[in-house]
């Protein structure tokens, strides 16, 4: 630009190249005001506040006023400043000020408005006021400048080495002063090599003194001392903050030092004084970490960044000085800082993520670090990796997943749980991959990568940095570059795609010439300096031993697991990366990890006692340091014997996976007791813990059973521990297990298989733990929330050892809640006190209430630390090193009640609980009690917070808890309750409108949850009888979900409508009011139908209530239409024709439901109201006269589910299902079927249809003593173990007098016939004398006749059944149809009896004894009076363990048959025939397709015969229990 050009004819571009050239101001400045259209002409009438307004920084503002000034006047630029000070740069301007003391904040204020050196020659008194420079302050900056004009010149750092980040360490760096620097050197670019050998220089030629020691001022050598670095920082606080920072030192909460005396506190008052006290307390550098971290808590971010530059200048320290050039030293500490922000272990961030580009195969024993860094992902850019590279050479000692970039696309969660990530780690291939031989093997060139695969990779990049996959700030991404790197490399692509989105970038480069190329091109593309985020001095063997000298420490010797024969084995790590569901206890546990003389040891110990007495989950650390020399043994429960008792007598069971329940109060230290017992047990049981409740219970068995065979041809016994799992889950998890064993391939010996054997010990949180104790079918044990008086003296002489050890340990609330043996008072007060003066319009006490609900009602819930963050309005803050106490710190004065805790499952992620159930409990006491602060409030307040119902992985967590909260209902000593225990205390409390609103208001949040609409339709029709609304609710449940549940739910409205129309009506009801109960008992049926074809048609378990045990069916729609069949009859017997207390009407009644006589032809009184019934009930005809025959069903469908199944409650809620069916089988009988009297008179009314009234008579009499159906009959068989075998015998002599008349005198029937072989044999049983007895030939003629014409297709496996218990073959003779017949049977049971077949086993009614004829069939019934002095509950366990089969009185009883196994399957042998048998329990055969010969005991069951008491002939035999 020409100069002689007047700047008022300048053009805007003019302007702009001016700018650039001669002012030197940012780019960005120059192209805002070139935006702006400012020429010359405009830009002379410009003042420094027009530029400000533009958003120009005051630096460069007032050097751009001040140089048009000059132009303006035609002057050349002036100053009273020396000259030299327009090379300091902004840092450099900032570093002179400090040096000088000048004021702190017109430091950080000058730094922020980017006054550099050649902005500062310009500025007066007025630009530093107009900073907010207080007026005192700018007259001596704008003195100490002046002064400069008679000082040597200051000798400044290079801006890139003083720039501190925070968590990095101080650099030590060597001083020279720049104006010693040749022209060829580069003083800002640093010449860095493996061996810190700084470039050549020229030697000075006119100062040659100039590099002794006596030219460098004394001000630079003698930097700022910690003491005056300390004042400074105190001065700068309020005195509110200063206070709160005397406070924090007498906290013991401050990482790991001693804490400050109160008394030494308060000795020293003012700030001077404290400074001194804490160099004497802490010593210089550690009382400046302190402040450094208090300065966190307090969140004085500013203060706290000053202050560490400060430090990092204080460290800078001059080396030789005739070296005069900055180099970076110590870049092993930089490394350690950069991936543990100041730490010392690896635990900060809590996943890695690295990039990296070729390898070389010298490299190769260099990376071993990658196997020790928590890795999320590795995106390789060497095509062989998985050849001869990283790949490889990793996947020796970790799991890796090898995906590609699209492998990421696609719906989160499902990406998440397809590719494992979290669990194992994913190595995406991201050019290629020479080990596939296809496509998308090929390695690409720049160009064609480009444009073929950079948008994949892009998107898999926005993937990974998704806060809802990897939090913000809790990943650490890694650009690992093993060789140099061009302009066109996909890798660069890649660090622009994650410099998008985040801020935690490190690069690891393997020479400082592929660093300088690095560094060239992303400065070039994001004008960003990333040197101090880089490492390039070291060398990659530099780089592996300095992160592998990291924490968490490793065990020399391995983790070590017992095996057979008392050896031990290795659990390599690749193994254990397999098995991701399982937290592994190993032998060594905790032994070796750390050396325990030191101090770092000692600090553990103690943060690790403080973390779990004050409420946190015990660890394996905690029995460890109780093992200790000198240290006191952990205290143990007095239920602790009997459960490592039970534990070690398992193996002894038959199964190969037992369950042993420990039931308990929340917070009784249950699980404690659980690990303590597993701990003690550790060197005899391969022991587990499952981490993962989110994985299929068939996935945790494959583990499982890897766990059992690991390192070892034999087995050796797991003991697996589930905390807190539904018992329907571990259930579930026990049946995969012995599956799992089942079908395991290899063989297994004699003694493989006693030591094959899992034990679950499932810890079962509940509100009556003694009640599900009793009702337990399993082993089990119970602990609850009380202590005897020897716990209370344990806990006693521990609060003693902890007051030794630990500050204040009277603050341990979860220790001394348990201490004062769970006194409510004394939770009261701690909580009382501390809620005091609570202010719900704070976010920080309404997150308080949040947790204190959802641990009162969820314990184990939590809030994840990153959504207490956002909720809190912390985020902007989360980027400091002290980050994970800063939630705690915001939730002062309440965080005394609260704890951190780390979830393993949805991929790890830190929470927030309440410290302990009780705690929780008792904040809502208070909040309700002195604060009017309800329950419903708070849970309404949740469900309007938009923040907790964000889709993400962790909040997905929460969303299930406040789920379980709402409709999660409890178990009472029969059945369920009604709602939550939430719903059910809101409910008491308030009432309906309530419900509604919270119901209404989740059923919007929840919108895929069809138990939300079905609880609230639920609530409506019970309590509120608003049964439009409720029923509009339970449809919308259906639509969301359609299955036998929400089907059932909507019969549940109908009939409840039903009941409470004829409760309120008069009787008989009005036509129209008749008429009306009548349509909603038909949509009441009509649901209940639907809800049993649902039932039956194959639904799956996550189809199903989750709140409701998992049944073989869901039987409510068959109850449900039952009742409502028998409701309406009820209604018809009140009818004026009809009523039921008239014997004649009621027979009318019973006649019209059979069909055998229309309404019109029913006497009855002509008048209006009676022609109305009659209009009604022609209308509704079809639908009352299918009634009965349709309720018949029902009552044969329970008979055959009673009779066949073993159900999944309880024996007593067995017996009370069944109960209630009766009865409303009585209630069935007394309404529709006649009475013995009438139908005599009947018959002598009418003599010549004496047969076939005498025919019907009979069958009558079988439907109401409910024989007329095979179950019903089979059913009687156990009457005797109910009421006295006298009864039964009688009542089974008149069903089989019944029987035999109708086969001698009726058509036959082939229903009929099966049921009187039935009766007979039965009959045989209980009453052998009777003379409607038959022989084993009789009735095994008649059987066949009814098999000839059946064949061997029949849908009905009734008659097969009966030919297994005539037909099954005596000694060695080979009936060949037996066979056949037991195939059949199995058949016709898949086919007609599709619920046997569904989470169930069948009942054995017969079993095979050693006599001849009838008599060889033993039943049950006979068998238990052997123990006839035996409880109820022990023999039950008996038969459910299968050890009652080792009783010598059963023993003598049954009849040991020979058998095989062939292929796993099992056979009875009679000669050369062959008849398939089911093992009884499962795992009782041997996997492995070895043929053995075996002997069991036969059982016959209706789906076909079973073995029980398996003995592999080879083996030796067990001793007989005498």
């Amino acid at each position: 630009m020409d100069s002689a050009i007047p700047m008022r004819k300048w053009t805007k571009e003019e302007v702009h190249n001016w700018l650039t050239t001669q002012v030197n101001i940012n780019q960005i400045y120059a192209d805002k005001l070139l935006e702006e259209e400012v020429s010359g002409e405009y830009l002379e009438d410009f003042q420094k506040d027009d530029l400000l307004d533009l958003k120009i920084k005051h630096g460069p503002a007032v050097k751009i006023i001040s140089m048009v000034e000059n132009l303006r006047s035609g002057s050349q630029p002036k100053s009273v400043f020396p000259t030299y000070i327009n090379k300091w740069t902004k840092e450099q301007v900032r570093q002179w000020l400090k040096q000088v003391n000048a004021n702190h904040k017109a430091a950080e204020l000058l730094l922020e408005e980017e006054v550099s050196g050649d902005c500062l020659f310009f500025f007066k008194k007025e630009d530093l006021v107009n900073l907010k420079i207080k007026h005192g302050a700018s007259v001596n900056i704008i003195t100490l400048l002046k002064n400069l004009n008679n000082q040597p010149e200051p000798v400044l750092h290079p801006a890139s080495s003083i720039k501190v980040d925070q968590g990095q360490p101080p650099l030590k760096q060597h001083l020279c002063p720049p104006q010693t620097v040749s022209k060829t050197s580069q003083p800002n670019k640093w010449e860095l090599t493996g061996t810190a050998v700084p470039p050549k220089i020229e030697e000075p030629t006119q100062h040659p003194s100039a590099l002794g020691d006596n030219i460098l001022p004394s001000k630079i050598l003698s930097m700022p001392s910690s003491l005056t670095l300390l004042q400074n920082t105190l001065d700068d606080l309020q005195q509110k903050e200063f206070k709160r920072f005397k406070s924090c030192l007498k906290d013991s909460k401050v990482k790991t030092y001693k804490p400050i005396a109160q008394s030494h506190l308060e000795d020293h008052k003012c700030r001077t004084d404290i400074a001194d006290l804490m160099i004497k307390h802490y010593g210089k550098e550690d009382a400046l970490n302190v402040t450094l971290e208090i300065l966190g808590r307090l969140q004085e971010n500013a203060l706290a960044s000053r202050l560490r530059s400060d430090m990092g200048l204080q460290t800078m320290t001059r080396k030789d000085a005739k070296k005069d050039l900055w180099i970076e030293t110590n870049q092993g500490n930089k490394l350690k800082n950069l991936l543990t922000c100041g730490g010392n272990n690896l635990e900060y961030y809590d996943r890695f993520v690295v990039v990296m580009n070729k390898s070389s195969i010298e490299q190769l024993e260099y990376l071993q670090f990658l196997s020790k860094l928590n890795l999320f992902c590795v995106l390789d850019f060497d095509p062989n990796s998985a050849v001869e590279g990283v790949c490889r050479s990793y996947s020796k000692s970790r799991v890796a997943n090898l995906h590609a970039p699209a492998n990421f696309h696609g719906d989160q969660d499902v990406v998440i749980k397809n590719l494992n990530l979290y669990k194992q780690t994913s190595w995406v291939f991201c050019n290629g991959r020479h080990d596939l031989d296809n496509e998308s093997g090929r390695q690409l060139e720049y160009k064609d990568w480009f444009r073929e695969k950079r948008r994949e990779i892009e998107q898999m990049v926005s993937f990974i940095c998704n806060p809802e996959v990897l939090p913000n700030g809790r990943a650490l991404v890694i650009f690992l570059l093993l060789s140099p790197v061009t302009n066109r490399d996909p890798v660069f692509d890649t660090f622009l795609a994650f410099y998008s989105h985040v801020e935690d970038i490190v690069s690891i480069c393997e020479s400082r010439t592929t660093f300088e190329k690095w560094k060239d091109m992303i400065k070039e593309k994001c004008e960003s300096d990333i040197t101090r985020q880089s490492i390039f001095e070291l060398t990659l063997s530099e780089v592996n031993g300095t992160i592998m000298a990291l924490g968490p420490h490793n065990q020399l010797s391995g983790r070590l697991l017992p095996s057979s024969d008392c050896s031990i084995v290795v659990l390599q790590q690749k193994d254990e990366d397999r098995m991701t569901a399982l937290d592994i206890l190993s032998q060594n546990q905790c032994e070796k990890v750390y050396d325990e003389h030191s101090t770092e040891f000692q600090a553990f110990k103690i943060k690790v006692e403080e973390e779990f007495y004050r409420g946190g989950k015990v660890i394996w650390w905690n029995f460890y340091f109780c093992e200790k020399p000198k240290a006191k043994p952990f205290i143990r429960r007095e239920k602790y014997d009997n459960l490592k008792q039970t534990i070690i007598k398992s193996p002894d069971s038959k199964s190969t996976c037992t369950l042993l329940n420990l039931f308990h109060h929340p917070g009784c230290g249950a699980t404690t007791l659980a690990m303590h017992v597993m701990w003690d047990l550790r060197r005899d049981f391969r022991c587990a813990v499952l981490k993962d409740h989110t994985l299929p219970e068939s996935v945790v068995a494959v583990q499982v059973k890897h766990l059992m065979r690991l390192g070892s041809k034999k087995c050796t016994p797991v003991l697996l521990l589930v905390d807190d799992s539904k018992e329907e889950s571990t259930q579930t998890l026990q049946h995969c297990i012995r599956q799992a064993m089942d079908e395991e391939n290899t063989s297994r010996t004699v003694e493989d298989s006693s030591n094959s054997k899992v034990l679950i010990m499932s810890c079962v949180r509940c509100h009556n733990p003694e009640d599900q104790y009793k009702h337990c079918p399993t082993n089990k044990q119970y602990i609850t929330a009380k202590l005897t008086q020897n716990e209370q003296d344990d806990f006693e002489e521990k609060l003693v050892e902890l007051k030794e050890n630990h500050e204040k340990p009277e603050n341990f609330y979860s220790f001394m809640i348990m201490k004062s043996n769970f006194d409510q008072k004394y939770i009261a007060d701690v909580v009382g006190n501390t809620l005091k003066d609570f202010d719900m319009r704070t976010k920080k006490a309404q997150l308080l209430a949040f947790l204190a609900l959802l641990n009162s009602y969820d314990a184990e819930s939590d809030i994840s630390m990153s959504l207490c963050e956002d909720f809190l309005g912390l985020k902007g803050l989360r980027k400091t090193f002290w980050e994970q106490v800063l939630v705690l710190d915001k939730m002062e004065p309440y965080s005394n009640l609260l704890r951190k805790v780390n979830i393993e499952e949805r991929g790890g992620y830190k929470g927030i609980r309440i410290l302990h159930h009780d705690i929780a409990s008792a904040c809502l006491e208070e909040l309700d009690r002195n604060y009017k602060i309800k329950r419903s409030g708070i849970t309404l307040d949740m469900l309007h917070c938009d923040l907790l119902f964000k889709t993400s992985a962790v909040k997905d967590a929460l969303m299930q808890s406040i789920h379980r909260m709402l409709v999660e209902r409890q178990r009472k000593k029969v059945g369920l309750t009604y709602f939550s225990p939430l719903i059910e205390i809101i409910h008491s409390q308030e009432g309906g409108q309530t419900i509604t609103d919270i119901f209404v208001k989740a059923s919007s949040r929840f919108v895929k949850r069809a138990s939300i609409p079905q609880a609230l339709s639920r609530y409506l029709y019970l309590y509120e009888q608003d049964f439009p609304q409720a029923l509009q609710w339970a449809e919308k449940a259906k639509r969301v979900t359609e299955n036998s549940y929400t089907a059932d739910t909507v019969g549940q409205v109908h009939k409840s409508n039903l009941k409470h129309n004829i409760e309120k009506q008069k009787a008989p009801p009005r036509p129209d009011d008749f008429e009306t109960n009548l349509k909603i008992a038909q949509n009441a049926i009509k649901a209940f139908q639907k809800a049993q074809n649902l039932a039956m048609n194959n639904e799956t378990e996550d189809e199903t209530d989750e709140n409701l045990t998992k049944t073989p069916c869901n039987t409510s729609g068959y109850i449900g239409e039952m009742e409502t069949t028998l409701t309406v009859f009820e209604m018809i017997g009140k009818l004026p024709f009809f009523e039921v207390t008239d014997p004649v009407k009621k027979m009318y009644m019973q006649s019209f439901l059979k069909g055998t006589i229309p309404i019109t032809h029913v006497p009855k009184e002509e008048n209006d109201i009676h022609s109305k019934y009659v209009e009604v009930i022609e209308e509704h005809s079809t639908f009352l006269l299918a009634l009965k025959p349709q309720v018949k069903k029902v009552f044969e469908f329970f008979n055959g589910y009673f009779t066949y199944v073993k159900g999944n409650n309880t024996e007593k809620e067995e017996a009370l299902n069944q109960r209630k069916i009766s009865q409303h089988f009585t209630r069935y009988v007394s309404l529709v079927c006649s009475l013995p009297e009438e139908i005599s008179k009947e018959r002598a009314s009418k003599p010549e249809l004496k047969l076939n009234m005498d025919i019907e008579n009979h069958r009558k009499f079988l439907e109401e003593s409910n024989a007329d159906t095979f179950a019903g009959i089979l059913a009687k068989l156990h009457l005797g173990t109910l009421e006295k075998i006298g009864n039964t015998a009688e009542e089974m002599n008149k069903i089989t007098e019944s029987y035999t008349f109708l086969h001698n005198n009726s058509v036959q029937i082939r229903k009929e016939e099966t049921n009187f072989i039935l009766a007979s044999i039965i009959l045989h049983t209980l009453y052998p004398k009777s003379k409607h007895v038959k022989k084993l030939e009789e009735l095994s003629d008649i059987l066949m006749k009814t098999l000839q014409d059946i064949g061997v297709q029949s849908p009905f496996p009734e008659p097969y059944y009966l030919a297994m218990l005539l037909l099954w073959p005596r000694s060695n003779t080979e009936d060949t149809d037996i066979k056949t017949y037991v195939n059949s049977l199995r058949k016709a049971c898949r086919k007609g009896l599709p619920y046997l077949f569904r989470r169930s086993s069948t009942i054995t009614h017969f079993y095979l004894g050693p006599k001849k004829g009838l008599q060889r069939l033993v039943t049950k019934p006979k068998l238990d009076e052997c123990f006839a002095g035996l409880q109820r509950s022990d023999l039950a366990q008996l038969w459910r363990s299968g050890n009652i089969f080792k009783e010598k009185e059963i023993i003598d009883r049954l009849y040991r048959v020979n058998g095989t196994v062939e292929q796993s399957e099992l056979y009875a042998k009679y000669g050369q025939l062959k008849i398939p048998v089911r093992p009884a329990y499962i795992g009782a055969i041997r996997s492995g397709y070895s043929a053995e010969n075996v002997s069991f005991f036969l059982g016959f069951a209706i789906d076909g015969p079973l073995a029980y008491n398996i003995r592999y002939e080879n083996e030796p035999v067990s001793p007989v229990n005498c």
